[in-house]
């Protein structure tokens, strides 16, 4: 063993932090890379030779802290050591006193994690391994289908970050918790993570629709990714027409449009409006921006302009004017009056629009996650029939017949013609439908197939565009005739002056100035989708979108830069902005692991071309390695050090294992992420079996195919397994351990790999022989002299 000789300071390191700010950090040359815990002890010639070692400066010793794997233990001087006494002492005390006392120092940047990120990490962790898992089981069975695709493998991870999302929301609004400022700015990072890779989602990752969506070939390709390039997935940005509207409607919707959601419709000072005589008029503290004196057409507004027309007919029909006609109608038992057909007709061309990522309903996903996520769930309940007459949710609102036709035509489920497989998103519609049927108690009503036969199996831009252009037609017949007749809702418009104006935009064409002054480059966005050119081709969205952005000069803010650049197909602007950006080069766990894993996600769809040339540095790998220290150190900051091992190992297992070259029989290895998971389960001491047991199956497969930086870190876990053992006088336990440290290196290595000397297990493990041999023999000996005095 060499020793290495340091001059350190006395220093003070804060260790807590936001995502989004750099530690300061102290740099320890060669002991970052020690695989063994070193003893480095004082040089008085290094001092002396050292200019830098002013009055005040000491040499110390370091090492290791075994049950930290991330903290370094810095003893003082011998000088000042007058006795054999340790005590721990916090940076900001002196050094000065009698006594061995230690400052602990993290070797890398760490900020702790919360619980709900931790509980998000492993969720995406679970998610890469059935990923990989399921694409190694059908390569291994030549089985191009039925594995996780990169599009699942994305959804996965923004669903573990939406849900994470949520619940420390829901933590925020809490009133009986107080959120500091630095939970706060992680949950701003955390949201923007999660728009930056629904949008690489959309623009980078090929479709569920794809032929060619399985991924392939791992682990034999040494290119770093888990996909043969010879099959390399078809960009979404070279598909159809039409093919990119839906999911770019739904981005925008959810996370550039705070307008026109859902939890409008829940805000307390709405439900009081919506409950009043006269909504229309009515203002009380709601304060809505638009052109409109009264919060009412505001808010209307804002639905149409995001699409959500099922929403602004909900709040439509709470007008003054919508209940009196429906009463008058109800009590009078007589046909509707000309303002009941007036709004029974608007009704109707709301409520059948075939808009590009759906109508707001409760059946529209602006997340792009139900559909995937619920939809083992909805085929269960389906076949169980649960959910019928149970729990709390007997009160749901009775769906009615969402099958009915509003217009001659158009069906209401039209508007998933937009989508990527319609004949499968219109059967979990359905299905959802039937399960509203049956907690609300009409399972009678439950009748016909799951799938419809006229619902087109893949995306067609035809059908999807004639469908809609009928809807349009019939919208200007309706409301605004050019013939100089009167359309039936000509009566709606003369009484209330706004609905006109507000409805004139469902047709395209230029927008009311007075309307289109207080727009946000989203919204004009999505104007130009829902209602002028749904049909867009992929690649001109971007085009588009930076003319919204614009607003009359070049000028743009740095995040719209970064959006564009996602738009216009550049995977390494997602890598950037999140490292950058969203706190994955701070040291936080969470961001830095996601920082890699969408690194490793794009580097598998074949977005990324992952360095070959073994002299320049691979981002994967850099990602990777930076992703592993931020998880030891964070979960050392809290004590869960055990956790951050394991964490870490998951993490970098499946690029540790070395892979056969596709041009020949050569073993590659990828050498420094072995070497890191050697180098913390070398510097970890297990504080149970259980947790050393749980390690060595996590490793087994890698040491199995080869890689001998694990194997010996796994034989030094048995090792210290042993020792602690010994000195519990648990002679059993030493003795099992050590034939595990034996098994390791003699047997799951390769058999061009096997030791049978020369390691630490069996060197101990002779020894302990030896020991019990010359035990034995003295017993032995001590017994016959004895015999021997007894019968002499």
């Amino acid at each position: 063993m060499v020793d290495y000789c340091l001059i350190i300071t006395k220093t003070t390191i804060n260790q807590t932090q936001t995502h989004n700010t750099k530690l300061q950090k102290i740099v320890f040359n060669k002991a970052k890379y020690i695989t063994i815990n070193p003893i480095i002890m004082p040089s008085s010639s290094t001092t002396a030779s050292n200019n830098n070692n002013a009055s005040g400066t000491s040499v110390r010793a370091i090492a290791w802290d075994t049950s930290s794997t991330a903290s370094l233990a810095v003893a003082p001087t011998p000088s000042t050591t007058k006795n054999n006494t340790t005590t721990t002492k916090s940076n900001n005390e002196d050094n000065n006193s009698d006594g061995m006392n230690l400052d602990v120092f993290l070797s890398h940047d760490g900020t702790g994690i919360p619980p709900l990120e931790v509980e998000c990490l492993l969720r995406c962790l679970d998610a890469r391994d059935e990923y990989i898992r399921s694409n190694t089981t059908n390569n291994n069975n030549n089985n191009r289908k039925g594995g996780v695709s990169v599009k699942e493998l994305s959804m996965e991870y923004r669903a573990a970050l939406c849900e994470c999302l949520l619940m420390l929301q829901k933590k925020e609004q809490d009133e009986t918790s107080t959120t500091t400022a630095e939970e706060g700015n992680n949950i701003e990072l955390l949201n923007l993570t999660y728009a930056i890779s629904h949008l690489a989602e959309i623009f980078l990752l090929p479709s569920m629709a794809s032929a060619s969506n399985n991924i392939s070939s791992y682990p034999t390709n040494q290119s770093g990714g888990f996909y043969d390039k010879s099959t390399a997935l078809t960009k979404r940005l070279d598909g159809p027409p039409g093919s990119l509207t839906a999911d770019t409607v739904r981005y925008l919707r959810l996370h550039h449009t705070s307008k026109g959601g859902e939890s409008l419709m829940d805000n307390p000072e709405v439900i009081t409006m919506c409950n009043s005589d006269q909504p229309e008029y009515y203002k009380g503290k709601l304060s809505i921006s638009g052109p409109y004196e009264y919060p009412y057409w505001n808010l209307v507004l804002q639905f149409v302009i995001t699409g959500g027309l099922s929403k602004a007919w909900t709040l439509l029909s709470y007008h003054s004017g919508c209940r009196y006609a429906e009463e008058e109608a109800i009590n009078a038992d007589t046909e509707l009056s000309e303002l009941g057909e007036g709004f029974a007709a608007l009704r109707s061309l709301l409520m059948a629009a075939p808009l590009p990522g759906g109508r707001g309903d409760m059946y529209s996903d602006d997340a792009g996650l139900d559909d995937y996520l619920e939809e083992e769930l909805l085929e269960k309940a389906e076949d169980e029939g649960i959910d019928e007459g149970d729990g709390e949710e007997n009160d749901v609102e009775d769906p009615g017949d969402i099958n009915t036709i509003l217009i001659n035509g158009i069906s209401q489920n039209a508007y998933l013609l937009w989508e990527n497989l319609p004949r499968h998103a219109d059967k979990l519609r359905t299905l959802r439908y039937r399960r509203d049927l049956r907690r609300c108690g009409r399972s009678d009503a439950i009748a016909g197939s799951l799938e419809s036969p006229s619902m087109p199996e893949l995306f067609t831009v035809n059908a999807a565009v004639s469908a809609y252009h009928k809807w349009q037609e019939t919208l200007r017949m309706t409301a605004f005739p050019s013939n100089g007749d009167e359309g039936v809702m000509s009566v709606l418009f003369q009484r209330f002056p706004a609905l006109g104006e507000i409805l004139s935009i469902l047709l395209g064409g230029s927008i009311p100035p007075s309307i289109s002054n207080g727009l946000s480059w989203s919204e004009v966005l999505l104007l130009e989708l829902l209602y002028n050119r749904p049909n867009i081709s992929p690649d001109d969205i971007v085009v588009r979108a930076a003319n919204a952005m614009s607003k009359g000069n070049d000028k743009k803010s740095p995040m719209e830069e970064i959006i564009l650049n996602i738009m216009k197909g550049s995977s390494g602007q997602v890598v950037t902005t999140i490292f950058t950006v969203c706190g994955g080069s701070s040291g936080a766990a969470l961001p830095a692991t996601m920082t890699s894993l969408l690194c490793n996600l794009l580097v598998d769809a074949g977005c990324i071309i992952s360095q070959q040339d073994s002299s320049q540095p691979d981002i994967q790998t850099e990602l990777l390695l930076l992703a592993s220290e931020a998880i030891v150190s964070s979960f050392s900051v809290q004590e869960q050090c055990d956790v951050g091992v394991r964490t870490m190992v998951r993490l970098l297992l499946p690029h540790a294992p070395p892979k056969r070259s596709s041009s020949s029989e050569e073993v590659v290895y990828e050498a420094r992420i072995s070497a890191m998971i050697g180098e913390v389960l070398s510097r970890r001491s297990p504080s149970s079996d259980a947790e050393a047991r749980d390690l060595f199956n996590l490793c087994e497969h890698a040491i199995q195919i080869g890689s001998i930086t694990i194997a010996d870190a796994c034989e030094s876990l048995a090792f210290n397994r042993a020792l602690h053992h010994k000195s519990k006088r648990n002679l059993t336990g030493e003795v099992h351990w050590l034939l595990r440290g034996m098994e390791i290196e003699t047997c799951w290595l390769p058999t061009d790999r096997q030791r049978k000397l020369g390691f630490a297990c069996r060197r101990q493990f002779d020894l302990l022989c030896e020991q019990s041999a010359n035990d034995l023999i003295s017993i032995l000996s001590t017994a016959a002299i004895q015999i021997s005095l007894v019968k002499g």
